[in-house]
């Protein structure tokens, strides 16, 4: 099987419902059009991935680990850049909020390995 970057394909799998009942919840016939977002490594519509969320009652990081671990790497290089940034800049309420919140988010993922 194709490295899919996400896991809808092993949810859907490991449930009662077929590529048609997906389909057909979408409100669409096309059910190889579900394959195909659930076998592609690109991200798949956003609409599948907020079903998937509300049939599984997962949440949706859950379906995109290597999505959601790169998109924290990524975050945690590129928010202290931006904090080094804003540090330069006349200190005033919405730079202050700004950097409040950059640095909370940055402590929320240095605590945690994902969101």
């Amino acid at each position: 099987m194709k490295n899919t970057h996400h896991e809808l394909r092993a949810y859907r799998k490991s449930s009662p419902f077929s590529l048609a009942d997906i389909a057909n919840l979408l409100g669409t016939k096309d059910s190889t059009q579900i394959g195909r977002h659930e076998t592609n490594p690109v991200s798949p519509q956003l609409e599948l991935a907020l079903l998937y969320h509300v049939l599984f009652k997962t949440p949706i990081t859950a379906f995109f680990p290597d999505h959601v671990n790169g998109l924290i790497a990524r975050l945690k290089i590129r928010i202290p850049n931006l904090l080094d940034e804003l540090k330069c800049l006349d200190m005033n309420e919405i730079v202050r909020q700004k950097m409040g919140c950059l640095q909370s988010v940055l402590t929320d993922l240095n605590d945690s390995k994902t969101l």
